[in-house]
């Protein structure tokens, strides 16, 4: 994730630490190291600092308490506190503006090895940063949506200087009359207004947009009036039209919208087809995180994508990096029916993989549970596991459970048996919750110290 390149190693072992009290709900410093791994004075020195570091953002000392209480507004503050001094931030945010690096007491050497990570990060946006001028170059629509998002990251309000104010006003002229004016659209006309104040206009050599039909992204629009310090050119007029009527960022999901360009007629109907196609075949609709709007974002971020021939960019999202080998077989396939398609397929490979990894599973684990499981137990287990442990597939079955030898298998029983690492014993005189909460962590620790594979601490567990 983006964050990470931005934060110490220490700055990212709070928000882990913050993590880790959030799921297991309490402040108990010999828990808490042995689930991170790590010794435990450094646990104690960690949270610490979390506190100091709270206690300078709000002027309040933070009791464990308090903290257990507020932990998701803590997590959320001390996350945007971290990132708002860190270098590459503090350097980022100034270039939106070509400014020099405001960073203060960071040795030269420093500053280069915490921006060389978020110089590599840009460049697979084809976005250049020259760190002597402090200046990002290359596509500007990408540019502008780049220092956007990092503003939002780190919950800064941009201020306009006086020569930005005219453009930031002829913009709002811009929005379709019914537009609701979100802070987030505003934020973005700001960041729009700084680029234009300095001659930086989107480009037409890359544009896409003298095949789309003018008449349609122009509807419900007032062009600025004319003054000598606003330059606008139509280019600038579409893309802003785009960004708010089609583009993922701002449009409602729930009425999706697809540019139809003159000389590519189908082209919406080709980017349902090609969505609706992999929603199906690899069966995201089952996922316990699924939901009808998905349908509609992932058309308009391909849509995006075949526009500025870029995925889309969201600075908060985890990318896994990771392409799903059924999803490139089915766009491959698709290229050698529709051959326009064929220059863009690893792009959309890219687009949606990195939207569709958290919604799939990635390795089945069986779990058998006794008979006299009722439908509403079995069916309350199965979506705990599924929404606890997103990336396995649960295969429930009621026991004796008949599975393939490299099936990893856990057993729910309902008599007092040996006791085994891969077996829960269901207590009778214990409440469903209070059982399936003893179970997750049972399974937790299972998946952890058999399977090799690190404690899910980014998930919230229910109480």
């Amino acid at each position: 994730m983006f964050v990470d390149l931005l934060l110490t190693a220490a700055e990212q072992r709070q928000l882990k630490l913050l993590s880790a009290i959030r799921t297991q709900q309490r402040i108990e410093f010999t828990e808490l190291s042995k689930l991170l791994d790590w010794p435990y004075v450094s646990t104690q020195q960690v949270y610490r600092r979390v506190v100091a570091n709270y206690q300078t953002i709000s002027g309040k000392k933070l009791s464990k308490g308090e903290l257990l209480k507020q932990c998701d507004w803590v997590y959320s503050q001390l996350t945007q506190y971290l990132i708002r001094h860190s270098v590459g931030y503090q350097c980022l945010t100034s270039a939106i503006r070509k400014q020099p690096k405001t960073v203060l007491n960071v040795r030269r050497q420093t500053v280069a090895s915490r921006l060389e990570p978020i110089v590599k990060w840009l460049n697979r946006y084809q976005l250049d940063y020259n760190r002597q001028t402090n200046e990002i170059t290359g596509d500007e629509r990408l540019i502008r949506i780049f220092e956007w998002r990092l503003f939002k990251l780190g919950g800064s309000r941009i201020e306009l200087e006086k020569e930005e104010i005219p453009y930031f006003d002829s913009l709002k002229k811009l929005l379709p009359e019914n537009q609701n004016k979100t802070e987030s659209l505003c934020e973005y006309l700001k960041v729009t207004a700084i680029r234009l104040a300095q001659d930086n206009y989107v480009s037409r050599k890359n544009s896409n947009f003298p095949m789309v039909e003018k008449s349609g992204l122009l509807n419900g629009m007032n062009l600025p009036e004319k003054a000598n310090k606003i330059k606008f050119n139509l280019v600038e007029v579409y893309w802003l039209q785009y960004m708010v009527k089609y583009s993922p960022y701002f449009v409602d999901t729930n009425q999706t919208k697809l540019v139809k360009p003159r000389e590519r007629a189908g082209l919406p109907y080709l980017i349902q087809l090609i969505v609706k196609t992999v929603i199906t075949r690899l069966k995201v609709y089952r996922s316990p995180l699924y939901f009808e709007q998905l349908d509609e974002f992932l058309m308009e971020s391909v849509q995006f994508a075949l526009l500025v021939h870029q995925p889309v960019m969201f600075l908060d999202q985890e990318t896994s990096g990771e392409v799903l080998p059924k999803l490139r077989k089915i766009i491959t396939d698709f290229a050698k029916d529709v051959p326009e398609l064929a220059p863009e397929k690893d792009l959309l490979v890219s687009v949606l993989s990195d939207e569709l990894n958290r919604f799939l599973p990635r390795r089945q684990i069986d779990v058998g549970y006794p008979a006299s499981f009722s439908d509403y137990v079995v069916g309350i287990l199965q979506q705990r596991l599924m929404t606890q442990f997103m990336s396995f597939d649960w295969r429930l079955d009621s026991l004796p459970v008949a599975t393939e030898v490299m099936t990893p298998t856990f057993r729910i029983v309902d008599e007092a048996d040996q006791p085994s690492d891969d077996q829960y014993y269901w207590l009778p005189w214990l409440s469903v919750s209070q059982n399936l909460q003893y179970l997750v962590q049972k399974v937790q620790r299972w998946i952890k110290n058999n399977l090799m594979i690190e404690t899910h601490l980014e998930l919230t567990a229910t109480s």
